[in-house]
């Protein structure tokens, strides 16, 4: 363990003290002699009046500093030395010399004084240390205010009047010798004990306040040991005693001081320095934050106006990490916007301009720019620093970024403007991802045409503007329908038909997406339950869910409850999922076997384009494998997604799961899926997706035509 600055002192201090002490009993004979040269009489004198000036002085910093933060031990302390302290004073007007000097018996009124003083001390300061602290009442502070003082006076009052009555027989004899040998016990064992309690206390760290008070301890316990051997009122014995309880008072006074006045000064500055520096940093990261980044800002743009240069934007957003951040869970997440954070500061050193935007949002402010293509060069490295995984606890996960870039003054001459081009470009950037996009006014237009498109939808399930098309899937052996995949379309008032493209990834950012898909799954589930009414034998309809919806705790509770409030049978229901649900192993194999306990039917979608890993999907309770329509579509020319289709057959038959195709146009496509056992076909080939009742006269036209082929 390290020794600090102020253990090092106590050592010392210490030290100077026992060697003192020490030095006093061996070479007594020659100390005495020294300090006949001496006027003890005016050292004495000076130190009294001392030892009356560090009491008074701890009294005026327990009361006049701070009083709104005074703690009770604080409190009592001032207290304390307030008695203290005019038992001092008249210890020093009756010394030897003074004009109130008076003997008391076999000693003298200032020793009575001294040891009442010294009793009272020892005793309170034990005390006080034995305590629970708290806040002071003001009612507390008010009453200790003039009590304090009170009983110092009284007390003093008391053993004048006794020395005065009683004349010389107040203290004499075995009495007086009992009474010395009571005190200095208490007082010796009143700082000892004090001394260790705080000790013991500060065990695993010891402020140098807390030191300051132990050092004034030992001098105390030093002095009034002295005392024992003082023979005359004026002499060596009395005056090394007096430096020694001068010095403890003026030790124990800095201590008072720094817990009362330096320690919560330098508690209030590090606070405010704590509050100013979150008031503009980032807490996770370290970065700078928003504000700090618009003050930064303005100066950038104002020297670049005086020096005619440019200075660019950088906002960076990490690809798909809210999928990571909802899979992996939040800790994980935050690490990872740890490590990138490092990642940005590396790249773009020396510039110290990296800030946090909040969520998975950066940004890289690049002053003192001659060229635009300074910004583009340096987008470029920060994609390419991006290829290397960030890493943390041992593993490696492989993040991209997209960057949107303003360029200053000239496409934003304010803080606000330069950061919402910067926010028009990037999302313009996320469209393809891992790549940057520079700030063009048209990136604006799209901006508010997005936010225009995002209110039009929650108007939309206000107004039932959504609605359903079905595409049925067909048992590739017998050509019987085994189901219908349910998809979204959204028929606008003013633009018509929107594209899923254009409008799911906006309700997935939103939020929206939870409510759209459960208006999905009640209103398939209706339908189905219609169908079946109206005498169409049942068949499974499928939905799929989206990473938000998945992710919800109560998913199984609430289609269970659709369940319910529609009357169709679980197993005529199917759900779809995507391997990037799959990632958190754990939470996804509990939510599946939930769902699995409702009774539902699930399908692992597009399957092959994710990173699941073949270990667990044998643990997950999928019903069917649905093959992507990109290794579809080329099988009759690209020997490679033939190969794909026949392994994830043949695997899914291993596993006992069926298989589907999606995107299937052809004949050929037909034959082939069929050699490989595929149990169940989807796409164009039969019909494209349709509205309920052209599903219906669809279902009639294909149902004819299979017995029609039957006969032949």
């Amino acid at each position: 363990m390290s020794v600090n600055k102020a253990e090092k002192q106590t050592v010392l201090v210490i030290g100077l003290v026992l060697m003192s002490f020490a030095a006093m009993r061996l070479f007594h004979d020659i100390i005495h002699r020294w300090t006949e040269m001496l006027d003890l009489l005016l050292v004495a004198t000076l130190l009294g009046y001392a030892i009356v000036a560090f009491c008074f002085a701890m009294v005026l910093l327990g009361w006049a500093f701070f009083v709104r933060q005074l703690t009770r031990i604080r409190l009592h302390t001032a207290s304390l030395f307030t008695v203290v302290g005019i038992l001092e004073l008249a210890h020093a007007l009756t010394f030897f010399g003074q004009p109130f000097y008076r003997d008391a018996g076999d000693t003298s009124l200032t020793m009575v004084y001294g040891a009442a003083a010294q009793v009272i001390g020892a005793a309170g300061l034990l005390l006080l240390l034995t305590q629970a602290d708290g806040k002071a009442h003001g009612g507390e502070r008010r009453r200790l205010l003039w009590l304090s003082p009170l009983c110092g006076f009284a007390v003093a009052a008391i053993v004048a009047a006794a020395a005065f009555l009683r004349e010389g027989a107040l203290l004499k004899g075995q009495a007086l010798d009992l009474l010395r040998v009571a005190a200095i016990v208490i007082i010796l064992g009143g700082y000892a004990a004090a001394g260790a309690i705080i000790l013991y206390r500060n065990r695993s760290a010891r402020p140098q306040a807390l030191l300051k008070i132990v050092q004034a301890m030992c001098l105390l316990w030093f002095a009034n040991l002295q005392v024992l051997f003082v023979d005359e009122l004026l002499d060596a014995d009395m005056l090394l005693a007096q430096i020694f309880k001068a010095g403890g008072y003026f030790f124990l006074m800095q201590g008072i001081y720094l817990v009362t006045i330096e320690g919560p000064m330098r508690q209030q500055k590090r606070a405010e320095a704590q509050i100013q520096y979150l008031a503009y940093h980032d807490e996770l990261t370290g970065l700078g934050n928003r504000r700090l980044l618009t003050e930064r800002l303005e100066a950038e743009l104002n020297r670049a106006e005086r020096s005619r240069t440019r200075l660019a934007v950088l906002l960076l957003d990490m690809d798909r990490f809210k999928t990571i951040n909802d899979t992996l869970g939040h800790s994980c997440g935050d690490q990872l916007l740890i490590a990138a954070a490092e990642r940005l500061k590396q790249t773009v050193a020396p510039l110290p301009h990296v800030y946090r935007m909040g969520g998975d949002e950066f940004t890289v402010l690049l002053p003192g720019l001659e060229k635009a293509e300074e910004a583009e060069k340096a987008a470029a490295r920060l994609l390419k620093a991006f290829e290397t995984p960030l890493s943390f606890d041992g593993t490696g996960y492989h993040i991209t970024v997209s960057i949107g870039i303003a360029i200053g003054p000239e496409f934003g001459n304010t803080p606000e403007l330069l950061l919402k081009h910067a926010d028009a470009a990037l999302y313009s950037a996320k469209a393809e991802r891992n790549t940057y996009r520079i700030y063009t006014p048209r990136m604006s237009d799209q901006a508010r045409e997005r936010l225009k498109l995002e209110n039009d939808m929650r108007r939309a399930l206000e107004e039932n503007q959504f609605y359903l098309v079905y595409q049925p899937l067909v048992d590739l052996h017998s050509g019987n329908v085994t189901g219908v995949e349910a998809l979204l379309r959204w028929e606008h008032p003013e633009r018509g038909v929107v594209p899923p493209h254009l409008f799911i990834p906006i309700a997935e950012e939103t939020g929206l997406i939870n409510e759209i898909g459960e208006w999905v799954i009640r209103t398939a589930c209706a339908q189905n339950k219609a169908w079946q009414d109206a005498g169409l034998p049942p068949f499974i309809v499928s939905v799929n869910l989206s990473m938000r919806q998945f992710h919800q705790h109560d998913l199984a509770d609430r289609i269970r409850a659709i369940l319910d409030e529609t009357g169709l049978e679980p197993r005529w229901v199917g759900l779809e999922i995507t391997e990037s649900m799959t990632a958190d192993v754990e939470f996804a194999y509990e939510t599946l076997r939930k769902l699995k306990e409702v009774g539902v039917q699930i399908s692992l979608d597009d399957f092959g384009t994710g990173y699941s890993s073949l270990s667990y999907l044998k643990r997950y309770p999928i019903d069917k494998l649905k093959i992507d329509r990109s290794f579809v579509a080329d099988l009759d020319r690209d020997g490679n997604d033939a190969a794909i289709v026949s392994t994830i057959a043949a695997m899914a038959r291993h596993l006992n799961m069926r298989v589907t195709a999606e995107g299937v146009e052809s004949e050929e496509q037909l034959r082939f899926l069929r050699a490989e056992l595929c149990e169940e076909a989807q796409g164009f080939y039969y019909t494209r997706p349709v509205t309920a009742d052209a599903f219906v006269k669809w279902y009639h036209e294909h149902r004819q035509d299979q017995e029609a082929c039957s006969e032949r």
